[in-house]
């Protein structure tokens, strides 16, 4: 199961870098084209592309933040487990002190 995870993953980084090298040489090749005016379908192409692109960066940069996330709550939860002495109160313990 854990090489189709791996697979699938390869897979998927394999298109994301196609879809971008993909734009980038469109947008690269279309730079200097004639445009025909206020409805030109190649200017709202390379804006689409532009788009593609400003969003593959901010998933870029956001990625690692929300996968970071609940790996640190994993390894807290892990590190309270085997704690050798838990934190608290003697009133969260429910210890009394009658003597």
């Amino acid at each position: 199961m854990a090489e189709r995870k791996r697979l699938y993953a390869l897979l998927l980084c394999a298109v994301l870098v196609l879809a971008l090298s993909v734009s980038t040489v469109f947008i690269l090749h279309e730079a200097d084209h004639d445009c025909t005016g206020e409805d030109c379908p190649i200017c709202r192409d390379i804006a689409l592309h532009i788009s593609l692109l400003k969003a593959a960066g901010l998933a870029a940069l956001t990625a690692p933040a929300l996968f970071s996330v609940p790996a640190a709550f994993a390894n807290r939860r892990r590190r309270d487990r085997y704690a050798p002495c838990r934190p608290g109160t003697l009133v969260s313990w429910k210890i009394r002190l009658d003597d």
